[in-house]
């Protein structure tokens, strides 16, 4: 049976990513720092709890039941575990201990995941990353995001140059409503930042926001497509172009 790994699987894309593979027959492998309840049931699904921030214990992940993950390789790793920090505010309001936690789960724990699975005899066929478009179109209010996305955008394209074998999907998985989209599209602070204060008008509308299960439903046909959706390995792209240029190809043809 194949295996996948998912972070951040207690909720939002990360749990919707869980159900989706466990429905198409695999061992889905999930981490995160809240239990995911509404798994714990399913017998194909595996659950270790985590911290993230403490990305320098990651190889105490692998154990157990998870040391096959290593051993006998997974399928694919979903890089999905994601903190905003406390956006929005301007960057002089935050301090450093606050950048090097939003860092430590958004950047530094996927760089040690990354090398204990390319450190395994087999490797996995594909990294998928939640990224964001905060992290090449920057706002103000979001320092703390921001950062920590233009590095993993950074991170996954040099280990694509250096693992040509593996394929890096580096996705913006956007407009998702999820808890952290939530918080700073009802932040009372959004409305001192004009350019947030848009996102939040057009999160707001009616149809503009994708439930996690749908976007759960992109990233599968995306990552088992990369060619007809032009998807690069390790280059990021933004979900939306990924499926409206799909969608414009399907109808000159």
């Amino acid at each position: 049976m194949k295996r996948v790994f998912v972070t951040g699987v207690s909720s939002g894309i990360g749990e919707a990513l869980a159900w989706k593979y466990l429905s198409l027959g695999y061992e889905v492998y999930g981490v995160s720092r809240r239990t995911p309840h509404s798994l714990l049931n399913e017998a194909h699904f595996h659950f270790k709890n985590f911290d993230l921030t403490h990305y320098h214990k990651t190889i105490d992940i692998f154990t157990e039941q998870f040391a096959v993950l290593l051993t006998q390789g997974a399928e694919l790793v979903f890089l999905n575990a994601g903190i905003s920090g406390d956006v929005p505010k301007l960057g002089v309001d935050f301090n450093c201990d606050e950048l090097e936690q939003v860092y430590a789960v958004n950047v530094m724990a996927n760089k040690a995941l990354m090398d204990c699975f390319l450190g395994a005899q087999h490797k996995p066929a594909q990294f998928v990353f939640s990224a964001s478009m905060a992290g090449v179109r920057f706002r103000e209010g979001t320092l703390s995001y921001s950062m920590s996305k233009a590095a993993l955008k950074a991170l996954a394209g040099v280990y694509a140059q250096e693992h040509p074998d593996v394929f890096f999907a580096v996705m913006g998985m956007c407009n998702v409503n999820s808890s952290l989209s939530r918080q700073v599209s009802f932040s009372e602070r959004t409305k001192d930042f004009p350019a947030l204060h848009a996102l939040q008008q057009r999160a707001l509308s009616d149809g503009y926001m994708v439930s996690p299960s749908q976007r759960a439903d992109d990233v599968y046909d995306i990552i088992n497509n990369v060619a007809g959706y032009g998807l690069k390995t390790g280059v990021f792209a933004d979900i939306r172009d990924l499926l409206k240029l799909k969608t414009e190809v399907a109808n000159v043809s």
